[in-house]
């Protein structure tokens, strides 16, 4: 049994690659659909509701797969060491108050999109996606200032 659960990850790995290589594979030659988008003809290729769904199936197994980990680690940190632990709850309630700051950031104005008539842009979904933005705007900030912090670190070390 132990050899098997060491070759699970790579055999999970693969499949799930020959998937995503079957679907991209899928997208680009399967043909497509002319859809007309404010009195403009546009090609939709057939597959691109599967490749969306598949996407969010892969993000969400990144997401479960993470948090999953992360929890368990940080259980065995508390449990060593229960100073570590309490750093970690920290920094969890740094990224929780960057969500929460960035959602109330964001506006619930409607998004003008161009040949776009539905309702997903308006309310909750338009501050939901100015979440997103800025969450990520911040990140990436934060991940460049720890690039730069550790080089400068590292040099006057």
């Amino acid at each position: 049994m132990s050899k098997f659960m060491k070759l699970l990850p790579k055999i999970s790995l693969w499949v799930l690659f020959a998937a995503s290589l079957v679907i991209t594979v899928l997208f680009f030659v399967g043909g497509s659909n002319t859809i007309d988008i404010a009195g403009t003809e546009w090609d939709e290729p057939v597959y691109t509701n599967l490749l969306l769904n598949w996407t969010y199936v892969l993000c969400g197994l990144v997401v479960l797969i993470t948090l999953a980990v992360s929890v368990m680690q940080f259980i065995k940190t508390f449990i060593a060491n229960p100073k570590k632990g309490i750093v970690s709850s920290l920094i969890i309630l740094l990224i929780v108050a960057i969500f929460v700051i960035s959602w109330f950031l964001g506006s619930a104005e409607t998004i003008n999109i161009i040949g776009y008539e539905g309702t997903d842009n308006t309310g909750f979904w338009a501050q939901y996606s100015d979440m997103c933005l800025y969450v990520a705007y911040t990140l990436a900030f934060g991940t460049l200032l720890a690039l730069f912090g550790s080089m400068i670190y590292s040099k006057l070390k």
